[in-house]
């Protein structure tokens, strides 16, 4: 220990850094050489769950010390995660002080809060929090109050996380965003009444948004006017009888507005009970695309005269019966495509319902990705018995030229037998490269 002692106050930080702050704190007594380094650690963190009265209150005092005290010229990061403990022995009060003091004492660069059954309320925080000039990544989560002042100034925030807040009105996420002039990742999850409706996402920055909505959130619309994105994740599981007006699916509720996104190279939606062709315009740049689209009709998708020529990699969810109707349309749009999955997310229905037909109706001629570009096709649970996807299958093993991988897996559930059925007839349809190797799982 003498010998470690002896090594100079910037290296042995380094070392406190890759404790725990608890542990790094115990270190005080082993002698007078440690009393105070780690007062000195750039980063902080206080993860509690299941804790008693008497055990949050004395959470609150020595967190509020170690704050007091810091003496290093930054906190890079604070964190703190409170769970489950006994309601009130860490009070909404505390919060506020310590987000005060990382903004105002330790020009705090990250911050990260998740309080969960932590108070009757969701947790108010400081408006000095919205013109801190330090912070760099924000992330809130669950029960905290998002309620920013008309004057809010924060130049140095790249990384904003907003998972299941509440808001204190309808346009505080506006005035958030709007004075976020260097943003670039922005996530927001929403999964209850959280007092927003229309969500404007207006930043000229932003190069990567992730929205995940389910029931009972509440959405009339989404706007989006963000040219720099490069990334686009929106998953939004609402179910139909949300909508105040079933039979009108371009009512507000379902309205999306989406500007061009020149730049966009990826891109995941999962929709239930949309009409998308307002955006399908919006995105056409993309180079990666994963669909999951429930219930929709012919109507519903993006007009003929689209073309997706960057396209190399699309996944496509087969959980709707209609499914087959969107992979035709994007065969037909995306002449550079490299990359084909199917697949079927999770507690999501495969097939619903078989329509036998479907398939050969959609295509009068071969697509050029399956003539010049297709090179890897897989197909995750296929379910065989389901005569629309057989027909799929067999289309593209027929007329894959450049095929140069195809990989099929069928469900757990089937008998040897039937997959053995399966297997042959697929087997019979492949007319692909003598090269392309073909398995089926």
């Amino acid at each position: 220990m003498d010998k470690i002692s002896q090594l100079p106050d910037e290296l042995l930080v380094k070392v406190l850094s890759f404790l725990s702050t608890k542990d790094a704190v115990s270190t005080s007594i082993l002698s007078m050489r440690w009393k105070f380094l780690w007062m000195w650690l750039p980063k902080q963190e206080y993860n509690f769950r299941h804790y008693s009265v008497s055990e949050g209150q004395g959470l609150a005092r020595f967190i509020t010390s170690s704050l007091r005290v810091h003496k290093a010229p930054a906190i890079e990061s604070l964190s703190l995660k409170f769970r489950y403990g006994a309601i009130g022995s860490i009070k909404p009060k505390d919060i506020y002080l310590w987000v005060s003091l990382a903004v105002h004492v330790s020009n705090v660069r990250e911050l990260s809060l998740k309080l969960f059954n932590f108070a009757e309320l969701p947790t108010k925080l400081p408006k000095s929090l919205c013109k801190c000039k330090s912070i760099v990544i924000l992330k809130l989560k669950d029960e905290i109050l998002v309620d920013v002042p008309r004057k809010v100034c924060l130049p140095s925030l790249k990384t904003l996380f907003l998972g299941r807040v509440t808001y204190s009105d309808a346009n505080s996420l506006h005035r958030l965003l709007s004075n976020c002039p260097v943003l670039e990742d922005l996530v927001m999850e929403r999964d209850k009444i959280d007092n927003l409706g229309k969500l404007s996402v207006i930043v000229k920055s932003l190069q990567r948004l992730t929205l995940k909505m389910s029931r009972p959130c509440h959405l009339d619309g989404l706007k989006m006017n963000s040219p720099s994105l490069k990334y686009l994740k929106v998953i939004d599981e609402r179910l139909e009888s949300d909508s105040d007006d079933e039979s009108d699916s371009d009512s507000p509720r379902y309205f999306y507005d989406f500007e061009d996104m020149p730049k966009l190279e990826e891109a995941d939606f999962v929709l239930t009970f949309q009409n998308i062709k307002k955006f399908f315009g919006s995105i056409t740049s993309v180079k990666r695309l994963s669909l999951c689209l429930g219930v929709y009709t012919e109507e519903s998708l993006y007009h003929e005269g689209l073309v997706f020529n960057q396209l190399e990699q699309l996944k496509i969810c087969s959980c709707d019966s209609d499914w087959s109707i969107l992979l035709a349309r994007l065969l037909k749009s995306s002449p550079n495509l490299r990359e084909l999955e199917a697949y079927v997310i999770e507690d999501h229905p495969n097939g619903r319902t078989d329509l036998p037909n479907q398939w050969d109706n959609q295509l009068n001629c071969v697509p050029t990705c399956l003539l010049s570009s297709l090179e890897t096709f897989r197909w995750s649970e296929m379910h065989g018995l389901l005569q629309n996807q057989m027909d799929v299958a067999k289309y593209i093993l027929k007329n894959a030229r450049c095929l140069k991988s195809a990989t099929i897996f069928f469900p757990t559930t089937y008998a040897q037998e039937t997959r053995d059925e399966m297997i042959e007839e697929l087997s019979l349809s492949f007319q692909g490269p003598e090269t392309c190797q073909v398995f089926f799982h």
